[in-house]
């Protein structure tokens, strides 16, 4: 039972009354994705008139709570893939369903349901997991920060239980984290093909050691994502010869510098996405050179790149544009870069979706926002966040404009 995306805010509970109106082994799948109408006696009727259910998908419907998952949990014990990333549900429900649904094999949540409680309970209880996404909670005013926290237990906990994981994403608001968990994680769970953890706050938790190890031992590995690590040349120079199909790299907030960039890009032809920030520590980063390379060496497939607090100059800029066909592009923090060399680009990027300029001064007035609104028609997203020359009025105008364009400050 898949509702139609445009039919989906006109579901009710008497829609999914008329739609099962008895119960059948026969609806495997409910797809109730941005049905916002959809309350805990749509699902709890869901529960109860199909109990053969083994994929759900739940994103969107706001209004469901524990109620409705632990009338889930009850009727339904067959569930394979559960996509709840709901803010209203909570450990205690999620645990329990989880508990009750052994061959989950894919899992979405909100980080503040998958706390180490629930994680125990996944490891324990969830031996066929490969797919496991967590978001990170928008905290309210009353939720502490420290009730939505990773940490290594946690992860040791997945690498003891769900050795058959495959897609691994952990987002929390605060991550504490060392390379310890990570080495327990590519040991034991090498079937790892995409890894992502969200900005690290423990200091020096994880460095190059975490990241070698696991590019070392999960070689079928085709994205990874790790930010604010102290990660140098030496993480990027391994992954190069471990990894040669990445197709993602996100590495934010490291210690790389052209040579990691050359090494890597020389070695990963499958490369379609490379974010690397340059931490706001390094004297000399990533400059012009690594910007010859990229153009010299990406793939036909590549169209990501970020160079966060580069050193890198209008000409370098232009060198990447001129080459690679890009569709996303940030360049925040990168001090160096002028207007006039982004505006010498704009030729090269007519079919750019996002741009993030954040904490630059590239942008200076309405004319030159309006300039670049106009020169890029393809453009859904601007980030401008502290780009303190970039008034109000400007993005108002800007907005009125380009009211296709999301603008982020």
């Amino acid at each position: 039972m898949d509702i139609w995306q445009k039919h989906a805010s006109k579901v009710t509970t008497d829609t999914i009354s008329r739609i099962v109106p008895r119960k059948t082994n026969f609806i495997s799948s409910v797809n109730l994705t941005n049905c916002i109408g959809v309350k805990d006696e749509s699902l709890q009727h869901i529960a109860v008139h199909c109990p053969n259910l083994r994929n759900l998908y739940l994103n969107g419907c706001n209004f469901i709570t524990d109620h409705g998952i632990f009338a889930l949990a009850r009727n339904c014990g067959a569930l394979e893939t559960v996509s709840i990333p709901l803010r209203n549900i909570s450990e205690r429900a999620l645990s329990r369903l989880v508990k009750n649904n052994p061959g989950v094999k894919k899992l979405y949540a909100y980080s503040i349901a998958v706390t180490e409680n629930t994680i125990k309970v996944i490891s324990t209880g969830c031996p066929e997991l490969e797919k496991l996404i967590v978001y990170e909670a928008s905290l309210e005013d009353e939720q502490r920060s420290y009730a939505d926290v990773l940490t290594d237990q946690m992860i040791r906990y997945l690498a003891s239980g769900c050795r058959k994981l495959r897609k691994l994403t952990l987002r929390y608001n605060q991550v504490l984290v060392t390379d310890k968990s990570l080495a327990s994680l590519a040991k034991r769970c090498r079937k790892l093909e995409s890894f992502v953890i969200d900005y690290c706050d423990k200091d020096g938790g994880i460095t190059d050691f975490g990241v070698c190890t696991i590019a070392q031992l999960c070689r079928n590995l085709k994205c990874l994502n790790i930010s604010n690590g102290v990660i140098t040349d030496v993480s990027l120079i391994v992954i190069a010869d471990h990894l040669p199909c990445l197709e993602d790299l996100s590495l934010e907030f490291s210690e790389i510098t052209d040579v990691g960039v050359y090494a890597l890009m020389n070695r990963c032809e499958k490369l379609a996405r490379l974010i690397v920030h340059n931490s706001d520590s390094m004297e000399t980063g990533i400059t012009d050179n690594a910007a010859c390379v990229i153009a010299n060496y990406a793939s036909d497939d590549f169209r990501s790149l970020g160079l966060g607090f580069a050193d890198i100059t209008d000409e370098g800029l232009k060198t990447i544009c001129f080459n690679v066909e890009l569709s996303f592009l940030s360049i925040n923090g990168c001090s160096k870069l002028t207007y006039e060399g982004l505006k010498s680009c704009f030729c090269y990027l007519d079919c750019l979706w996002n741009l993030d300029i954040s904490f630059t001064d590239i942008v200076n007035g309405d004319g030159q926002l309006l300039e670049l609104g106009r020169s890029l028609p393809c453009l859904e997203t601007l980030d401008i966040t502290d780009c303190f020359s970039v008034s109000q009025e400007s993005v108002k105008l800007f907005k009125e404009k380009f009211p296709h364009c999301k603008v982020n400050m």
